[in-house]
C-alpha cells in the first residue's frame, strides 16, 4: 500500500491505472475500502483512494477534524502526486469535503461528482440519521461497523472486509466526522462552484432532497436510481460507473486535453 506523510501522520492510499486521475473521498470510518468496484475505472482513469486521517490503515496521533482540514489533507496528497488538477468524487458525507476542496482549491478541480451528496443536512430524518450515528460510535461502535456494512453490500466477504476496516477508525475522529458533516452547510457558496458537475442519488435516499438547492445554484447533470437508498457504490455500482465514465468522456475529457 502505498503511503505519504502529511504533517504527523502517514497517510495510506491506493492508486491505480492512468489518465484523468479521479480522487474519492469516503464517508466516516468506512475508508477507501468502500470504493472496491471504483477500483474498476482504472481501466480509463487514474483512481486515488485514501483513508483520510483516523480512518482505516492510516496511522497518527488523534486531531481535530473538520471539513477544510480534511480538504487540505487531500490537495497534500495530490501535490504528493504530482497531480495539478483531478475529478474530485465525495460519498454521502465525503461530499462535504469534495465540496470544499473544489471550493477551496478551484484550479486544482477539474469536476466533481456527488454520490448521495450534500450542500448541507436538510430533513429531520437525516439530522437524526447523523445523530444517531454519532451516539453510536460513543456506545457501541462495533454494532455500528456492523450495521453500515451489512446494509453496503449482501456479499458477506465484502461484507467482513468493510466490517474489520471500519473496527480501525480512531473512534473520536469517527465521531468528529459524523458532527462535522451534521453542520457543515456550503448551499450559499455552491454558485462558486466552476467545474462541471455531477449528482447522482437513490429514489429512496433522504440526501435527494439537496436537489433543490443544487437547481437552483448550480449548472448539472442529475442522475436518480430507482428503488435504492444510500449506497450507490456498492449496491448500484456498474450503473455507477459507466455514469462517471459517461460524464468525464462527455464534459470534462476536452478540458482536460487543453490544459496538459
Amino acid at each position: 500500500m502505498p503511503e505519504f506523510q502529511y504533517e504527523n501522520t502517514c497517510m495510506v492510499y491506493n492508486i491505480s491505472g492512468k489518465g484523468i486521475p479521479i480522487l474519492f473521498i469516503h464517508p466516516p470510518a468506512m475508508g477507501r475500502i468502500v470504493f472496491r468496484y471504483q477500483e474498476e475505472l482504472n481501466r480509463y482513469f487514474t483512481i486515488i483512494a485514501p483513508d483520510l486521517s483516523g480512518n482505516g490503515d492510516t496511522k497518527g496521533p488523534e486531531k481535530q477534524v473538520t471539513i477544510h482540514s480534511y480538504a487540505n489533507e487531500l490537495k497534500a496528497l495530490l501535490d504528493h502526486l504530482h497531480i495539478k488538477k483531478a475529478v474530485i468524487c465525495g460519498y454521502s458525507a465525503g461530499a462535504c469535503i469534495a465540496q470544499e476542496f473544489v471550493l477551496s482549491y478551484p484550479e486544482m478541480s477539474l469536476g466533481l461528482i456527488l454520490i448521495s451528496g450534500y450542500s448541507e443536512v436538510l430533513s429531520k430524518a437525516f439530522k437524526y440519521e447523523h445523530i444517531a450515528g454519532m451516539y453510536l460510535v460513543k456506545k457501541y461502535p462495533h454494532f455500528l461497523s456492523y450495521v453500515i456494512s451489512s446494509s453496503h453490500t449482501d456479499d458477506p466477504i465484502f461484507r467482513d472486509e468493510i466490517n474489520r476496516h471500519m473496527k480501525k477508525a480512531n473512534r473520536n475522529m469517527w465521531f468528529q466526522y459524523y458532527e462535522q458533516s451534521l453542520y457543515y452547510n456550503c448551499t450559499e457558496r455552491l454558485h462558486e462552484i466552476s467545474v462541471p458537475l455531477l449528482l447522482m442519488y437513490g429514489s429512496r435516499d433522504f440526501a435527494n432532497q439537496n436537489l433543490r438547492a443544487y437547481k437552483k445554484y448550480t449548472d448539472h447533470e442529475a442522475v436518480i436510481f430507482p428503488k435504492v437508498f444510500h449506497q450507490l457504490p456498492t449496491k448500484r455500482w456498474n450503473q455507477v460507473n459507466q455514469t462517471i465514465i459517461g460524464f468525464i468522456f462527455n464534459t470534462i475529457t476536452t478540458r482536460y486535453d487543453s490544459m496538459r
